[in-house]
């Protein structure tokens, strides 16, 4: 990990269709992501990586469980990402979704996605 911009936290929006999804997506300066947006139940886990001097990609896996708390599948979102300045940056994203024995159900891509910096409140 070499670009110390993107860790931090960050509110990000997603465009899903033509409706904007607020989030927030966590990066640590060895790897590690966690992301929550509004459209899920539950945070998501894993990684990102520097992929040039102004870009990086990260993906992360959600468990989805029904009302009782049985595993029911998960999503494996990817998103690729440029900076647009030291606060902020866009990029694209997808996500595959599968059942809970590892069947993909369906996906999509090219989601756009926009995210802010931000640090403690003042």
């Amino acid at each position: 990990m070499s670009d110390a911009r993107l860790v931090g936290t960050w509110t990000t929006q997603l465009d899903d269709d033509g409706r904007t999804v607020p989030g927030l997506v966590c990066f640590s300066a060895d790897g590690l992501v966690v992301s929550t947006q509004l459209n899920t139940k539950n945070i998501g886990l894993g990684s990102w990586r520097v992929t040039g001097p102004d870009s990086f990609e990260y993906g992360f896996h959600i468990l989805a469980a029904d009302p009782e708390g049985n595993h029911v599948g998960e999503a494996h979102v990817r998103v690729s990402g440029e900076f647009v300045s030291d606060t902020e940056w866009q990029g694209t994203g997808g996500a595959e979704f599968f059942d809970p024995q590892g069947t993909k159900l369906r996906g999509h891509a090219g989601s756009k996605v926009t995210a802010g910096k931000f640090g403690v409140d003042d």
